[in-house]
């Protein structure tokens, strides 16, 4: 009883959040070993897209929203003298909100104004990721022509912390299967091995998969903070590298042993 309560305690130590599963005798028929690992491949980006926003205020709705299709109109035109198709520039609609984000208040008291906007996403062309200085050029150019317009950056649908700080300008990968496929071999790898281990510890022998699973270690609700579908690009990949989007995930496998 010492023993096995030691080998307990050893594979725990060893596999941090990776579990054994012990026998269940009227959920589980066979006795199985469950582990997890995580794996990973990087891409080099073939899409950059940049986060901006126009955004009005005004004591009245209404006057609000008149504010902010003018500008609206007003960035369109600058984007077109830009050189940016229609398909590249995607616009979320306008949203309303009460001035200072205020929902709820007292009885007979109303917001004092709105804030009406309008998020864009706009992807750049893919042939300026080959030249590190004409991307950098084409950006500096369009924040400065929308910001004359009245736009701004928008919150960014990734963390500060993993893209190193605030940034409008984020890279993905069109096609991230190949990556994905590469990533989950190596956690397979990962996975055997540690089973192994804990098989041989437990002078058992492994007799195959009772199932597996594998999830992208993505960057959750992003696609809920962008304010914009993103349903054509894996916005869970997004990177603030252009030569390296790195592409994560995690394969849940149980083993059966006898």
């Amino acid at each position: 009883m010492k023993r096995m309560c030691f080998l307990l305690l050893f594979v725990l130590a060893c596999i941090g959040t990776r579990s054994f599963s012990a026998p269940q005798a009227q959920t589980n028929p066979k006795p199985t070993i469950s582990v997890n690992a995580d794996g990973k491949a990087s891409a080099k980006a073939d899409v950059a897209i940049v986060f901006m926003t126009v955004r009005s205020t005004s004591p009245l709705a209404a006057d609000a929203l008149d504010q902010n299709n003018k500008k609206v109109q007003d960035v369109k035109a600058r984007l077109t003298a830009l050189g940016y198709k229609d398909e590249q520039v995607k616009f979320s609609g306008n949203r309303f909100a009460p001035t200072g984000g205020r929902i709820y208040y007292a009885a007979g008291q109303r917001p004092t104004g709105f804030d009406v906007y309008n998020n864009i996403i706009i992807y750049l062309d893919p042939q300026f990721l080959n030249d590190i200085s004409q991307f950098n050029a084409r950006v500096s150019a369009l924040l400065d022509e929308l910001s004359k317009a009245g736009a701004s950056p928008t919150e960014m649908p990734i963390s500060t912390m993993s893209m190193g700080g605030s940034s409008v300008v984020a890279f993905s990968i069109k096609d991230p299967a190949p990556y994905e496929k590469q990533a989950s071999l190596q956690a397979l790898e990962k996975a055997r091995s540690l089973a192994e281990e804990i098989a041989r510890r437990m002078k058992v022998q492994i007799t195959g998969i009772e199932g597996t699973s594998v999830s992208p270690m993505g960057r959750s609700g992003a696609q809920a903070t962008a304010g914009t579908p993103l349903e054509e690009v894996p916005y869970e990949y997004f990177s603030s590298s252009m030569d390296e989007v790195p592409v994560r995930v995690r394969v849940d496998v149980r083993y059966t042993y006898k």
